[in-house]
Formats: structure tokens, sequence, C-alpha cells
């Protein structure tokens, strides 16, 4: 949703306030020094710890944490935690191990949280990320947490044909937070015909998505990429991207959405030529 320039200069107070008082508080700082839509800034959010400077920046940070986005992003971590882990678990107790890609990681906080989770046991996670600074916060926080499962490196999530090149080979691939801040729907699609170039007959394909935001018009109006750029958003409902992901080969898709409505989570499988465990972890899993 792009604003006209009539109702930009309506939100310029509150970008003044960002850019000045705002600024007390550590997360308006790291979304305006990283991007609001940076995954940086996602990992801030997950964080859910308020900073800043003095009391009141501290303040402030807590309003900027507890806004319906954030919290909303926050419960999508929590729900792809869960509906890997019940993958992996599935394809254990099958006696199969499992690989998960993640095409836009960001520092990948909740694959470390995955990996803590379901233990290391046949678990093999690929970080992948288009930012080399949240590739390099990636690789310190494992270090840190001593997750050794986890490894990282950068890609480009929207390059059809180095997807499709990935190696090693996935039984899932996930695209998390990515396709929401994507408002070119061509790259959407590309995107998803390179996860399924990759993945093998059965494998699964877990994106987010986003088919509705209460703060979309604030969003456009105050928050900004990294280099500047408004932060303005495609939602797309859910049978939009169940349609682009059986459009690209993919079969099964099931969604749910979070308490609130904002973000979503949908599982899908290549077509394989017969059922396979991918299967069974589509059945199994549930929020």
């Amino acid at each position: 949703m792009k604003l006209e320039v009539g109702e930009r200069l309506i939100w310029l107070p509150v970008r003044l306030a960002f850019r000045t008082v705002g600024r007390l508080s550590a997360g308006v700082r790291t979304g305006q020094r990283e991007g609001f839509s940076s995954g940086q800034m996602l990992d801030y959010v997950y964080e859910n710890r308020a900073r800043g400077w003095t009391p009141l920046g501290r303040a402030l940070d807590r309003l900027f944490l507890d806004a319906a986005g954030w919290r909303g992003i926050r419960e999508r971590r929590a729900n792809l935690a869960g509906t890997l882990a019940a993958i992996v678990l599935a394809r254990r107790a099958a006696g199969l191990p499992t690989r998960v890609l993640d095409v836009a990681a960001g520092p990948g906080r909740y694959l470390l949280d995955l990996a803590d989770l379901v233990g290391a046991e046949g678990l093999h996670i690929m970080a992948r990320d288009a930012d080399p600074d949240a590739i390099a916060q990636g690789r310190s926080l494992a270090l840190a947490r001593g997750v050794g499962c986890v490894d990282f490196a950068v890609h480009d999530a929207l390059d059809p044909a180095a997807l499709a090149a990935t190696s090693p080979v996935p039984d899932v691939v996930v695209a998390s937070g990515l396709y929401e801040i994507v408002t070119d729907d061509a790259a959407v699609r590309g995107s998803l015909r390179g996860v399924h170039a990759l993945l093998a007959p059965g494998g699964l394909v877990v994106v987010t998505g986003q088919p509705r935001h209460p703060q979309l018009r604030f969003i456009a109006g105050v928050l900004t990429h990294r280099g500047g750029r408004p932060w303005v958003m495609r939602p797309r409902p859910i049978v939009e991207l169940e349609g682009y992901l059986a459009e690209a080969g993919f079969a099964d898709a099931h969604t749910t959405a979070d308490s609130q409505g904002i973000f979503t989570i949908t599982l899908a499988r290549r077509l394989a030529s017969s059922r396979t465990t991918a299967s069974v972890a589509l059945r199994r899993v549930r929020w």
C-alpha cells in the first residue's frame, strides 16, 4: 500500500518525533540504522527487552515493542518454531534426518531456538540471507549459544536460479518474513519456483504470509527500509499465497493464522509420485 504525497505529509510530525525524542528508544535507533524491515530489527523484536537512554527511552522502547505488528511477529516466531519442530520430530520418528534451509534467515535466532527445542540429532540447518551483517551476527549468536548444527552463508532468496542451485539439497525450505516485505508479485512467484526446482519430490516448504496488518499506513508513513525508502507492504490474502504455491507446483497447502489474524504460516509439499514421510509431517503439524 503506497501513500499519496498528501498523506505522507500528514505523517510528517510522527516521523520528526521518531527522529528526535524517539531516538531515546534503542529499538527505534536500530530500525533507523539497519532498516525497520531488517533481520537485525527482527532479532531485536524477538529479544523483547526494552532498552534506551534514560527511563523515558526505555518506556518509549516498551511502547514500541508492544505494537500489534511486533507482537504478531513474536507469535509468528513461536508458531514457526513449533511447525518446524513437528516436521523434524515426525521425520526423526520415521528414522529420517532433516536438512532445513531458511532462505532469508537474518541472524537466525528462531533457528537456534529450533535446535534447542528438538536437539541436534539428525538435524542440519542452513541459514541464508542477503545481508552479510545479519549472517555475521547469526554466526556469533550460534557460537555463543553453542549450537553447532547451523551454518550461515550469504545468498539472494529472490534469485530463482541461485535458489535452485543451492547445495546440499534440503528436505524443508522456509521463507519467513520475506514475502511480506516484497511488493513485487513476480519476484515472489519466481522465488517459489526456485524453491520448487530445488526440493526433491516430497520436500516441504514453509512460508509465512500477511493477509492484513492494522498498522499499514503508519508503517508506510513513518518506518523505512535500510537506506531510507518507505516501508510499503503488500498484504496478500491466504488464497493468493496458496495460489502462488500451487502455480509453482506445490500441493496439500495448509495455512494457519495467528491470534490477531496478521501473520500466517503455510505448509505445502512438492508433488511426489507416492506418499512419503512429508505427508506424515503435514498431518501431524498443529499449533
